[in-house]
């Protein structure tokens, strides 16, 4: 990853501008300070990263040192699809925190429940408020998002029932019969916006099934893209492939205050609509 640090003038100086905004904005991304920007969402971003296994059963993605230039980091969620670890999705799940996300992959092949997700986010909140841990006061408690791949697709919809969690990026969830412990019905009970992500030669997950219930029960903001060519497998594995560009660029809009990342997802010509890679529907947007 780039280690070059120059934008740490910039967020040592907002954090000190940071006093003069406005009362209202109380509780700004990064804890007062600003993330470093990016030109290419697909891109590796600007943090040196690390993982290792914590917690209870967990694996954590995060930018290595935390808390440079006084920043407070988001934290993503992340479920597994059937039979896989967070190491089927290194790829992706280092791409975020190289981002700056601190994420927290749940060591589980069935995360359809969301409860070992969870667990990990409680594991990680615990972190930041225990003196001496590599995650203390470093951790933006405030801006949680949750993404999983197929059953851990359900599981980001469960999770996402949580009042802490303030946006989803499920990747072409399973949610038919309950399985794993999907239940449908909490497309309909989510607390934040939701960037819903299909696959056009998704076999498995079939979208008209899976994700067109979700998109149709769904009582949030949310975006609804069709990858064109993207299967199950290969294009949904990894680093994700197409599906990782929109995808930072949502988490980054959602929980960094990313505005350069708005124009992907929202206006009638944004950019992710005039993709021919992609078909995008919307709805509360």
């Amino acid at each position: 990853m780039r280690c070059d640090r120059s934008w740490l003038i910039t967020a040592a100086l907002a954090a000190v501008l940071a006093g003069c905004g406005s009362a209202d904005d109380t509780n700004p991304p990064g804890g007062g300070s600003t993330f470093p920007p990016v030109g290419d969402f697909a891109a590796p971003g600007p943090f040196t990263t690390t993982s290792a296994a914590e917690g209870p059963a967990c694996t954590i993605f995060r930018p290595e040192p935390l808390g440079e230039g006084g920043l407070k980091h988001p934290i993503i969620i992340w479920g597994n699809g059937t039979g896989a670890n967070p190491q089927v999705y290194a790829g992706v799940l280092t791409h975020w925190a190289s981002h700056g996300f601190i994420i927290a992959a749940a060591n589980t092949s069935n995360a359809g429940t969301g409860n070992e997700m969870l667990a990990c986010l409680d594991y990680v909140v615990e972190q930041d408020g225990t003196s001496g841990s590599a995650y203390f006061g470093k951790v933006d408690k405030a801006r949680v998002g949750a993404s999983g791949h197929s059953q851990g697709g359900g599981g980001t919809l469960m999770v996402g029932r949580d009042a802490r969690i303030k946006t989803t990026a499920p990747l072409e969830p399973f949610i038919l019969g309950n399985f794993g412990g999907v239940d449908p019905a909490s497309a309909g009970q989510q607390r934040g916006a939701m960037f819903l992500m299909s696959g056009s030669k998704d076999t498995i997950a079939v979208p008209a099934a899976n994700q067109q219930p979700v998109f149709d029960a769904s009582n949030v903001p949310t975006v609804w893209g069709t990858l064109q060519g993207a299967d199950h497998i290969v294009s949904a594995i990894g680093d994700i492939s197409g599906f990782r560009g929109p995808a930072t660029a949502w988490f980054r809009l959602q929980l960094m205050g990313d505005e350069s990342a708005r124009a992907v997802f929202y206006g009638a010509s944004c950019t992710l609509c005039a993709d021919p890679a992609w078909v995008i529907q919307k709805k509360g947007i």
